[in-house]
């Protein structure tokens, strides 16, 4: 089984994967779109200037990962690569796309109340989610117990687990290709009332991940509509209506580190993905 990193290094990388919360609607699951254009890119990053990874024609279909969409307009999708078989996943505009799904109100996964006052992130908690790229789907219910929620989507299988990471609800998502594991997502399971905080605690984790493993290969703040530019104090605001986002990424052997903060229509997705770059260049 292929490690991280040894020692201090690889408690870095569990640490702030256990503070990459992502807030996400449940509604996203298992929900189709097709495309409606004689051909759709499919694009590593939601940038038209990212590279195409695959084109899609006409009729083919794809899983929606995330009902919240990213600079207002890029969907993140799983789909079924025609060149390889395999399912990889990517952004692709919602001009390109028709829902296969009626559109109803999005449920949140939390049923409680925003969070006013959060406390800080506890660096000290135990609990670090599993990175051993490659590990089997009993492997991690053996270390994290009976899982929350089990869902395949073509030929993925992801497990899902409820738990208290960095004094935060979580909920920890594994990713497994062929029944090996290649990715790991975490997700908030609150909401902060001050929408600042998000940016607060982006910048902080950024900073610490960079003083840790070195500065990230790409670090970028974009302005989709500069309205908010001026007032510091509405940022938040910016980013939950799709006007702000930041993005940040990591190279270190064997994986590939995405920290992302955007939203729109009012919700914030603070998240990260932690991907085996071995299996991602084959299936992701």
């Amino acid at each position: 089984m292929r490690q991280l990193n040894a020692g201090g290094t690889r408690f870095v990388i569990a640490a702030a994967a256990a503070l990459l919360l992502v807030a996400l609607p449940q509604a996203a699951q298992a929900k189709k779109l097709q495309v409606i254009q004689a051909s759709a890119d499919i694009h590593l990053d939601a940038d038209s200037s990212s590279p195409v990874i695959e084109t899609l024609v006409r009729g083919a279909t794809m899983t929606l990962a995330s009902a919240i969409k990213m600079r207002t307009r890029w969907y993140y999708v799983y789909f079924t690569s025609v060149q390889t078989g395999k399912t990889r996943s990517g952004y692709i505009t919602d001009d390109m796309v028709r829902k296969l799904y009626p559109d109803l109100k999005i449920v949140q996964i939390t049923a409680e109340d925003d969070t006013a006052a959060p406390e800080a992130l506890d660096f000290n908690d135990a609990y670090r989610p599993v990175m051993d790229w490659g590990s089997s789907k009993n492997t991690i219910l053996e270390a994290e117990g009976r899982p929350l929620g089990l869902e395949k989507i073509e030929d993925v299988e992801i497990v899902t687990f409820k738990r208290y990471v960095m004094g935060r609800r979580c909920l920890v998502e594994y990713v497994f290709d062929d029944d090996r594991l290649a990715v790991t997502r975490l997700s908030l399971l609150e909401h902060f009332s001050d929408k600042n905080r998000y940016i607060e605690d982006y910048l902080k984790l950024k900073d610490y991940t960079a003083s840790k493993i070195g500065a990230p290969a790409a670090d970028q703040v974009v302005w989709q509509d500069p309205t908010l530019k001026g007032e510091e104090a509405l940022w938040g605001r910016a980013v939950s209506n799709g006007q702000l986002e930041f993005q940040a990424r990591w190279d270190i052997p064997g994986t590939e580190i995405r920290m992302k903060l955007a939203g729109g229509n009012n919700e914030v997705a603070f998240g990260a993905e932690f991907s085996d770059n071995g299996m991602k260049s084959a299936s992701f």
